[in-house]
């Protein structure tokens, strides 16, 4: 396996990852199959990716529309579970790759937020992990990892850790909370009841996370 470490190029390239291994057992049914204006959240969240990285990779064993058949699948990385699990497998794929790493179920993902998570990309910077409202909470399931953090991620994998949230407090690791304006792009959806609450914000032309 190459290194993942400190030979990490200072301009490597950015790809992103959406992760779609989730059972999404409170929706009742895949999250990443629901749909928007005729398309599904995982194609809509792909879209959004490409406007900014070099290339997009699919983590985890979810059903893929026809649409994205083209697209490298890359399964969990065996032996561990969560999250964890779709990011050591990516950085294990493609060692040397920044990554830009989006759960299926944020339909709100805009650009601006991917602008922004990117605007932290500098040398010595490992994650970026937002903390929407300043408590300490990260979410870690839309952030940045840059190729630097592939170390960090395996020192979790080899501990038997599966919370992406202890990657904080490590070097190069920052927490900064994003704009007010740009929150709604972190709000994740998980149930029926919640689904319905966002798609009568969108018919009424609301944004933000609640």
């Amino acid at each position: 396996m190459a290194s993942m470490s400190g030979d990490c190029p200072i301009h490597a390239p950015v790809w992103g990852c959406v992760l779609i291994g989730g059972r999404s057992s409170r929706m009742g049914r895949p999250k990443h199959l629901l749909r928007r204006a005729g398309r599904t959240w995982l194609e809509l969240t792909v879209q959004k990716l490409m406007t900014r990285v070099d290339g997009v990779v699919l983590s985890g064993s979810g059903e893929i529309p026809g649409t994205l058949a083209a697209l490298p699948v890359v399964p969990d990385a065996p032996g561990l579970q969560g999250p964890l699990a779709g990011l050591v497998a990516v950085f294990r794929w493609r060692p040397g790759v920044s990554w830009l790493v989006s759960a299926c179920d944020l339909p709100e993902l805009d650009g601006g937020a991917l602008d922004w998570l990117l605007s932290f990309r500098h040398p010595g910077i490992r994650a970026v992990l937002p903390d929407l409202r300043g408590n300490g909470q990260v979410e870690p399931l839309l952030a940045y990892y840059d190729c630097l953090c592939g170390e960090l991620l395996e020192e979790l994998a080899a501990r038997g850790s599966l919370r992406l949230s202890e990657l904080v407090g490590r070097p190069g690791v920052v927490t900064p909370q994003p704009p007010p304006a740009l929150r709604g792009a972190w709000r994740n959806i998980n149930t029926p009841e919640e689904l319905r609450e966002i798609d009568n914000c969108c018919r009424m032309g609301k944004k933000g996370i609640h």
